[in-house]
């Protein structure tokens, strides 16, 4: 399936990059661009702008930046033609496809295959609890688990047979290939290699829908005390467990409403919870959240609950998570249950207000992890000694200075510690940490700033914003005279795009190869810092100032490299070693 270039201008003509982006990120305008945290990277402060004029997003943390297909790319995890599909899709674009390469078109192929045949296996589940002799256990365990018709309708609740082969004669009645049938994780090969299996039987089955509303997996749960209670499909190439949460699909209209987000851990749990009003939920399906989990969910709310059970499972599976949440800067609370409860028993005894009053009283994560780490070693001597190298861990990963300073003043009155002491024991943990990832992160700057000079990115970005400079570009062959490859390698980019489209910007990023260098077009687009005015002199004192540095420093070395020559010197080597190095270094002396 190749995407004409024609119809990739009309999605990015037609698209409002700001009205997608908003799908995902909260957004909040301030002068010409709109900013909110970046979903790529873990940040407290907004650093990530989406400029509507241009059309093009930039995060100024992690260098993240391209188009609004860059980003729906990059945010979905999906290929080129996937997001040109799916932007298609929204705007009402019709795409009259080519063919492309066969590697690329089979993967496509495989993802539409998977989520065509998920969808059929859902609504085989589907009626096989509404209308099937079997699946009249599955109706009466669901009612009495008070689940309702209407959730089990909207979410398409289903139950699989208890037979070994009911999805294995699915698949051969549509004529699913072997390749599919393996790769959707419905069925499984049998050992002797002599056919498959169904992986779910006898369960109550949870379709699992991505955030477009597409069955990417299942999960299923036993109805009596068979292990393993809760069985879900394994990762295929449209089901990634580190970036879909149960009932997302659902909530996130709740969630922006809200402000928040409850986090539970099981199927039930968000089915109560949602059933009885408590809508801005999502649950993590056991797995471990992590930080994709994280940054997706803080495109809807700017403020997370985690809901646990007390018993000592939830109490760990609290403390497994809190420290993703930490790091990544999100207002956090943790709400542990009476003891006794899981969500979905709390919401069905005690109703929407009982569970609301109880969330108020949720705890901070550092009130909650203090209070675990003092019911562990007490308050003995050694006890406080041990909860104070407990909490020096968790306090470290605070990264607001401000916040971390009044944490320690409530630890040291709690253990009735100076402190003075309890702020050193963090500072050395601190900097323990941090030490490191400065260190790599320098030398990674210092790096990336060889390999350009200031001149010759400003000469990008100006090419960016005021086409029409271009051809004063190719008039004076600049780019040629370029110290950075990479730089002259994007200048001829801007130069092979027609100046006259529209969307010219995002145009240019449809030519660049690769994300890394999408995001510095995006990069040098938003450093936009020349007057409209003088524009043109702008331009041409850069070009000049470019080419007139490289005719020095290359006619200062090539006299010496002829003198050498010529009296056959032996510094021959070093000086052409010299001429190397100073091509390298010459943007630090500019």
């Amino acid at each position: 399936m190749y995407i004409p270039e024609e119809k990739i201008s009309d999605i990015l003509n037609t698209s409002d990059i700001v009205d997608v982006i908003s799908e995902s990120v909260i957004l909040k305008k301030s002068g010409r661009n709109f900013f909110g945290l970046c979903p790529f990277h873990s940040e407290k402060t907004p650093s990530f702008s989406v400029n509507p004029s241009k059309q093009i997003f930039h995060c100024f943390g992690c260098s993240a930046g391209g188009n609004v297909l860059s980003f729906i790319m990059k945010y979905h995890g999906i290929t080129f033609p996937e997001a040109a599909k799916m932007l298609a899709r929204k705007y009402n674009i019709i795409i009259e496809t080519k063919e492309i390469d066969p590697v690329t078109r089979n993967e496509l192929n495989l993802k539409e295959s998977l989520f065509r045949l998920n969808k059929a296996v859902m609504g085989f589940y589907f009626d096989e609890l509404k209308q099937s002799k079997q699946g009249e256990k599955a109706r009466i365990y669901l009612e009495k688990r008070g689940i309702s018709k209407d959730i089990i309708q909207q979410f398409k609740l289903g139950f699989s047979p208890d037979n070994w082969e009911s999805i294995v004669n699915l698949l051969k009645k549509r004529k699913i290939p072997k390749k599919v049938a393996v790769q959707c994780g419905l069925v499984l090969e049998r050992k002797q290699n002599n056919g498959y299996y169904d992986r779910f039987r006898n369960r109550i089955m949870f379709p699992i829908f991505d955030v477009n509303m597409q069955v990417a997996g299942f999960g299923g749960r036993v109805m009596d005390d068979a292990m393993p209670k809760y069985m879900n499909s394994p990762e295929t190439p449209v089901y990634i467990k580190s970036r879909i949460l149960y009932g997302l699909h659902a909530a996130k209209q709740f969630c922006r409403q809200e402000g928040f987000v409850y986090i539970v851990e099981g199927y039930f749990d968000f089915l109560s919870l949602y059933q009885h009003g408590i809508k801005n939920t999502v649950a993590s399906l056991g797995t471990a959240l992590t930080s994709d989990h994280v940054r997706i969910l803080k495109g809807y709310a700017s403020k997370m609950v985690l809901v646990f059970d007390s018993d000592a499972a939830g109490i760990n599976a609290a403390k497994r998570s809190i420290e993703i949440f930490m790091k990544e800067g999100v207002d956090t609370r943790v709400l542990v249950l009476p003891e006794g409860n899981d969500p979905d028993s709390y919401i069905v005894k005690h109703g929407q207000d009982a569970f609301n009053d109880l969330a108020l009283k949720a705890k901070t994560v550092m009130q909650f992890l203090l209070k675990v780490s003092i019911d562990t070693h007490g308050l003995s001597v050694e006890g406080r000694i041990r909860i104070l190298d407990d909490m020096k861990q968790h306090l470290s990963l605070i990264q607001d200075s401000a916040l971390r300073s009044l944490y320690v003043k409530e630890l040291a009155e709690t253990l009735n510690i100076d402190e003075k002491a309890v702020l050193e024991k963090v500072r050395e943990q601190y900097l323990k940490q941090n030490t490191k990832d400065s260190f790599l992160m320098n030398k990674k700057n210092n790096e990336d700033k060889l390999e350009s000079d200031r001149r010759e990115e400003q000469m990008i970005s100006m090419m960016l914003n005021y086409p029409e400079i271009i051809e004063e570009i190719k008039n004076t062959d600049v780019l040629e005279y370029f110290y950075s490859e990479k730089l002259k390698y994007i200048g001829k980019k801007i130069i092979s795009v027609d100046s006259n489209k529209k969307a010219f910007i995002t145009n240019v990023m449809a030519k660049m190869e690769n994300d890394e260098d999408q995001s510095l077009i995006a990069s040098y687009a938003m450093n936009d810092m020349f007057s409209e005015q003088d524009v043109n002199q702008t331009a041409l004192f850069i070009i000049n100032r470019i080419i007139r540095v490289r005719k020095k420093q290359e006619n200062t070395l090539t006299s010496k490299i002829i003198s050498a020559e010529k009296g056959c010197d032996s510094e021959l080597m070093d000086l052409l070693k010299q001429k190397q190095a100073e091509i390298q270094q010459l943007q630090n002396r500019l």
